[in-house]
């Protein structure tokens, strides 16, 4: 099957839940795939990593991140992605910088992020968070939290 057809049949606009985040494990997609899939669902492309640096260099008076101890801001970040959207979905990409940062940490808050994240309500409007699929056997234990908003590309 092509990368296009599996983009057709993913069906990220038929979302039950459209005031939630969703989780979209992929393979390392091209430029040209990730145009594909954002035209095909009407997306907005947001990278979390580009987000952050704006953020960080505009509101924040310290040089370091600290992110985690920031987790509620952090999830109030992708909620404002959200609010910010233009189209009626967001594909955010890059996500798994701050995963893998806070996977790093001493007693890493990262149970506590995706708790929350997976907590999350009142979006809107969907967001489809996507992840390299090595992150899926990492959140394995967690996907409970995440019920049915789980896709693989």
């Amino acid at each position: 099957m092509s990368i296009i057809d599996a983009i057709n049949q993913l069906a990220l606009d038929k979302v039950e839940l459209r005031d939630r985040p969703y989780l979209l494990y992929t393979d390392k997609l091209s430029k040209t795939a990730l145009s594909q899939l954002a035209f095909r669902y009407t997306g907005d492309r947001v990278s979390y990593r580009d987000d952050l640096i704006k953020r960080h260099t505009s509101n924040s008076k310290s040089g370091y991140l600290n992110l985690q101890m920031h987790i509620s801001r952090e999830v109030e970040a992708i909620k404002q992605i959200c609010q910010n959207a233009t189209k009626p979905i967001v594909l955010l990409e890059d996500l798994d910088v701050l995963l893998t940062y806070l996977h790093t940490r001493p007693n890493s808050p990262l149970n506590q992020f995706w708790r929350n994240l997976a907590a999350t309500r009142q979006l809107a409007c969907p967001i489809w968070i996507l992840l390299p699929k090595t992150w899926a056997t990492e959140m394995a234990s967690k996907e409970n939290l995440w019920d049915i908003r789980v896709k693989y590309l």
